[in-house]
């Protein structure tokens, strides 16, 4: 007995051995990534100009919906909603479909802004739309997507140089993960960000 206690207290005093998930670069929140996130993934150039290294200081929330679901479409199109009227209300400045220079003062009608997609579309697997933050805004804007998401999926991702790496190893979640196509952003310029909205004077355009 006196050996099984000796080799027990032996066990525990030996240095525990934390094993990480290996990087998957589909996406989803479960897994580490080793390399450094400085270095941009092998993909294709994209747009480089108006960005800066650190700090961050532009977003993209993606809110996904099923387009195929009334009540998740239904709840997608109020969470929109709720962000478009706090943009009026002038709680925090964000950018998505329903904003315009009605809502926003300074906004340029001729900017392009995402529509909602009603399916599938670049990287995002199912019925999503695109909500930019600048980086003064995202405490704000990240707590009313926390409070008023409801059952939807929300990805948040950082805008640099790195298109692949912040749909990958930069990305955080609230509510159930989905995995993205990443092949879309290394193979194809049209799905690459670039610094949005300069007329706002926020975000990189500060």
């Amino acid at each position: 007995m006196k050996f099984f206690g000796y080799a027990a207290s032996l066990l525990l005093s030996l240095p525990l051995l934390t094993l990480s998930a290996p990087y998957d670069p589909s996406g989803g929140a479960s897994y580490f990534t080793s390399h450094s996130t400085l270095e941009p993934l092998p993909a294709k150039a994209h747009n480089n100009d108006g960005f800066k290294d650190t700090p961050v200081l532009e977003y993209h929330f993606h809110v996904y919906f099923f387009q195929s679901n009334e009540g998740s479409v239904a709840d997608a199109q109020r969470l929109r909603e709720s962000i478009v009227e706090a943009v009026k209300e002038g709680d925090f400045v964000a950018v998505c479909h329903g904003v315009d220079e009605t809502v926003l003062p300074n906004f340029n009608s001729t900017s392009e802004v995402p529509h909602v997609n009603m399916g599938p579309k670049g990287p995002h697997p199912a019925g999503s739309y695109e909500v930019w933050v600048p980086q003064e805004y995202l405490g704000l804007v990240t707590s009313h997507m926390m409070l008023n998401r409801g059952e939807n999926s929300v990805l948040l991702h950082p805008l640099t140089r790195h298109c692949v790496e912040d749909h990958t190893g930069r990305i955080m979640w609230m509510g159930v993960p989905f995995n993205l196509d990443r092949t879309v952003l290394a193979f194809d310029e049209e799905h690459c960000d670039s610094p949005q909205y300069p007329e706002l004077g926020l975000g990189y355009s500060a």
